[in-house]
Formats: structure tokens, sequence, C-alpha cells
């Protein structure tokens, strides 16, 4: 059935292009300014420039269509709703429209034409100048003359002010411009299809249309959507938020979930509109996620990697957290063998893609639903190592450094083994300081040479004024000495002298991380039992 607004309210399936009713933008703003039109937490965040915002009234104007609005109808609780920089509280609402596709359109409609939230945002602040017939924004907060704001001439009162107060300012043929504009906005019309009920597996149909066209959402973002809401338990945010105490940084949403469908078993690129069954409450699944992600996170830690930032990359999590969750105390040797599958996979460059985290996670929990069918700890390791390359060394090197790259990362990985300290001697809290710095936290000894690794570093004191007279003994822990400390005003001898200790350094340290052509085996307590049963 369609109701006079356009409204659908069919069975799942049943979802068709029915001609419907469409909105003025007068009334859009209204319904928006008073919580009747909301924008749902689980939606991508507002990322217009005012480019687009311009563009959309340009469409507007001209009488070109700007799409569709879809909209799902289900009541609203008294909260705090936002339209991107805008938030506002609002009164519970039984029948609200949440935007499941148009929010950036909506939005930027709302913040430049809502007289109650001027000053916001500089992207909604839109002018059109009457000289050119362009929308513009003020440029270093200088308004073009003969240009009427937008804001203005959505209502007629507003606008017939505005006319009044400049019109000593306004050419023949401007005001006949300005009603004409104002009559464009007041009337018109933007296309909306309202989808009614509350069934679930309706609004999994609207995902798949959205999904199918334009820039898709994201798996974190669809799970969001279907399992979950921000601000409580059973989401890859409440997860994210949860895991921030290990100190090790925010995970990517996205890494969140294929942890948790890693865990479940199966091929983690699966259609997860159908994940959960309805005995299963995903909220029991993600905070079995998060206590398996908290075991990776801990062995990660012991690998001598403080901070998610000084991951090389990132694709290994979700088959740590499959692996954890089904062996959770692993014996010290499996944990050697995995530790030679990471590093070997870091320096050999595994894990650029999904489909190797996909084909990791087949080979430590292969079938969704079905831990019985997994390997043991040991055979998972294993098969974990055969897949990765176990042979010599690669070149690494020192010039092109830069943070977000994986062959840097293990160049500042070798450097975190070192334990660096402040001058004074006392340790130095990597995990906090990327925390707090980011990646300003790897600081530069020499200036003009930060694209090479050995002008980079852990020093606490960017300006390295402290580096001279430091304690011969924290010297080390930066893999410095007295001689680079001298060169230090001559940012090429520096480099130099460092860049020949770090290569020497950095080779070592991974070649004991990889650690090529070493023997694997079964933990010597299996070959023990082993042996026994054969003597039985």
């Amino acid at each position: 059935m369609i109701d006079g607004r356009g409204s659908v309210d069919v069975p799942v399936g049943a979802l068709t292009q029915t001609s419907s009713d469409s909105f003025g933008i007068p009334e859009l703003v209204a319904l928006a300014g008073r919580g009747q039109l909301r924008v749902p937490t689980f939606q991508r965040s507002f990322v217009w420039d005012a480019a687009d915002v311009r563009q959309l009234f340009d469409s507007l104007y001209r009488g070109f269509p700007i799409g569709t609005v879809l909209l799902w109808r289900r009541p609203g609780e008294a909260e705090t709703i936002s339209f991107g920089p805008i938030e506002f509280e609002v009164g519970a609402a039984a029948d609200a429209l949440w935007v499941v596709d148009g929010q950036q359109r909506i939005t930027s409609l709302f913040g430049a034409l809502s007289p109650a939230h001027r000053g916001v945002d500089s992207r909604f602040e839109v002018y059109f100048d009457l000289a050119t017939q362009r929308f513009v924004n003020p440029r270093r907060g200088v308004v073009p003359s003969r240009s009427v704001p937008v804001r203005e001439v959505l209502e007629t009162r507003s606008l017939l002010k505005w006319t009044r107060q400049h019109d000593a300012d306004l050419d023949a043929g401007d005001v006949d411009l300005v009603d004409r504009l104002g009559g464009v906005l007041r009337e018109y019309k933007v296309p909306a299809y309202i989808v009614t009920g509350d069934d679930q597996n309706l609004l999994r149909e609207i995902f798949d249309r959205v999904n199918s066209a334009g820039k898709p959402i994201r798996r974190a973002q669809v799970f969001h959507a279907l399992y979950a809401r921000d601000g409580v338990p059973g989401s890859p945010g409440s997860v994210r938020d949860e895991l921030r105490h290990t100190g090790f940084g925010s995970l990517d949403e996205n890494r969140i979930v294929q942890s948790l469908l890693a865990i479940r078993g199966g091929n983690i690129q699966r259609d997860i509109r159908d994940e959960f069954g309805p005995d299963e409450d995903p909220v029991d699944w993600f905070d079995q996620t998060e206590q398996a992600l908290v075991r990776a996170i801990e062995f990660l830690q012991s690998e001598g990697v403080p901070h998610v930032l000084l991951m090389p990359r990132a694709a290994p999590l979700p088959v740590l957290a499959a692996f954890f969750f089904l062996h959770p105390q692993p014996s010290p040797w499996n944990l050697r063998l995995l530790s030679r599958w990471l590093w070997r996979g870091w320096v050999h460059g595994w894990g650029g893609s999904d489909a190797a985290v996909r084909k990791a996670v087949n080979l430590v929990n292969p079938a969704k639903g079905q831990p019985e069918r997994a390997p043991s700890e040991y055979e998972a390791v294993s098969r974990l190592l055969a897949s990765v390359p176990d042979r010599l060394l690669p070149q690494l090197t020192l010039t092109g450094f830069r943070t977000d790259k994986a062959t840097s990362r293990l160049i500042l990985l070798a450097l975190v083994s070192l334990s660096p300290t402040r001058p004074d001697g006392t340790p130095l809290d990597l995990a906090a300081a990327l925390d707090e710095l980011g990646v300003q936290a790897v600081t530069e000894f020499v200036p003009d040479k930060k694209s090479h690794a050995a002008a980079r570093g852990f020093w606490p004191d960017p300006e390295h004024v402290s580096v001279r007279g430091t304690s011969s003994e924290v010297l080390p822990s930066h893999l410095l000495n007295i001689k680079m400390v001298d060169a230090l005003g001559d940012a090429d001898m520096f480099v130099r002298l460092r860049g020949a200790a770090l290569d020497r350094f950095v080779h070592e340290f991974l070649a004991n991380k990889v650690e090529f052509g070493a023997l694997v085996r079964p933990p010597l307590s299996e070959l023990v039992e082993t042996g026994n049963a054969e003597d039985d």
C-alpha cells in the first residue's frame, strides 16, 4: 500500500519503484528542525565540501533533478540528533523519518536554509550572486556585493525584509532574480520513498538497493544498521571503544567486523545480512570478538608492537582473533610458530588484500558455526606458516620513509625493540605517545631529512636540544652514539653514520623474527604423546 506521501507498506521482496508524492524543500527543512526527519547514527558522516553544497543549489536553481531520497518510517526517541556538524535536542516522535539514502543532500539543505543554525559551518553559508547568477561562499568573511543569502529566500516574509533592507544596493532586475530564486526553492519538489513497518528484512532489502549504486556503505556501517546502535554493547564501535583500555589505539571498525566473522568461521566476505539466527544474540558475539581481539592484541604487544599505528599491516588481526578464539591458551612453541608467520607475512608483503585475509582465516576456522571442523592448534599455525614465503630477507631501503608504509613501520618496530628511554633514562611510553600524538610521535633528529629512516626515531624532544649531553647509557636506546650526536649539525653526515648502523640493525632484527629455514614441528609435548601412544 502507498500512502499519500508515497509510503510503501509491503512484505519483503515486494519493494518496487512505484511513483510517489514529493517533499517541498521548506517542508524538509521544517521536518528536520523539529526532529521528525533524522539521520541514523550508522550513516557515514557528512563529507560534502562547500563546492558540493553550492552545486546542489545550482541544480535546484536550474531545475535539474537531484535524485530520490529514501526514508524509513519508525519511532524515534527523545535524543540529540545531528545533521552533519549541527546538533540539537528533540523530543520523541512516534513516526520519525530516518534517512537511508540522501543524507548529504538533506543535511546540505537543512544546514544552508535553517534560520535557527546560522554560522555553524562555513560550507552552509551559501549566497546567490545576483551579478553572475552563481552560488558562492564568503571569501575570508567577505560577501560579494549584490549577493543574497539563500537562508533568507525560503520564507516570503524574510525575503521581503532582506529586499527592503538592501533596496539601495540592488540593480534593476535584481528583485526579479531574488523572487525567482525564492520561488524555485519554495516550489521545488524532492521525490521520496518512505518505507514503513518494523520488518528488519525490509531494511536489509533497502540496504541492498542503496549499496548497489553510488559509493557502497561499508560492512561495518551495515552491521551498525542491522544489529547495533552506537552507545550500547554489541556494535563494532562499542568493541573499538572497549579495546582502548589495552593501550593499542583505535582499531578500524571494518577489521572488527572481519574479526567477528572470523571467529564465527567460514568466508569472511560472505553476505552479512543473515549472519545471526533467531536464537543468536549479536551482543554475545561482539563480546566474544572483543575477548578474542584482546588476546590478539596482547600477542602483538608481546611481539614488540605497542600500537596499531606501527602495525606494518593490520590484516593479521582477524586471523589472530580466530586463532585465539579457538585456542585461547596456545603452547609457547605454537606461539613461536605464530610469531614466525606474522613476521614473515609482514616482511614478504602478505596481507595486502581482503582475499589474503579470507584465505588465512579459512586455514584457521574454515566453517561457519562448526568449530569442531577447525584444525588443531599446531595444524592451524603450520598451515599459516605454509601460506607465507620462507626465504631470505629482501633489502629494505632507508629512503622514501613514510610512517604509513609497511617497510617504514618494520624499521620503526626494530627501533621499538631497543626500548627507547627519555633523556633522564626513564622508559618512554610509546603506546601513550602514539595515542596522544599519532604519527607525530615519530620525530626527526635533523631537519629536511624526514624521508630518510636514519633521520627518524622516537626521541621525545623533537627539537633534539637535549640530545647533546645525554648520558651515553641513554643514546643506544635510540640507536645513537657520541659520534652521531656530534654530527647533528651536519644532516648529511648524521644520516650516513646512523644509516649504516640502522641498516645492519634492522637486518639482524628481522632475521631473528622470520627465522629463515627454521624447523617446523609440533610441540614436544605432542611428540611425546605420539611416542607414548605408539609404545602402547
